[in-house]
């Protein structure tokens, strides 16, 4: 009978070869994620708000810092004309492809 221990996971992700392609796959989110929104961005400053910060000792946070990055991802209605804005889906196109 085969045992599996309870902390398997934190023992793998230890690991250095794992924790190295954790920080791979972070800094790779931020490059497309950067790449969908460059031709978006007027000024740069959404790209330049987009990065990579260590979260722990295992894991990465991926993040867009701009202020108005939540309603350019997934839209918003204009305030005086009532429209409805469609998003451009970058965080969700960067992150299925």
């Amino acid at each position: 009978m085969a045992y599996v221990r309870n902390n398997l996971n934190e023992v793998i992700a230890e690991l250095p070869g794992v924790q190295a392609r954790v920080s791979k796959q972070a800094h790779l989110l931020e490059f497309r994620i950067k790449n969908l929104i460059r031709p978006h961005s007027r000024t740069g400053y959404l790209v330049s708000s987009v990065g990579v910060e260590r979260a722990n000792s295992k894991d990465y946070w991926v993040y867009v810092g701009a202020r108005y990055a939540a309603p350019v991802n997934f839209g918003f209605t204009h305030n005086w004309t009532k429209e409805r804005i469609e998003g451009l889906h970058f965080i969700k196109g960067a992150v299925y492809g």
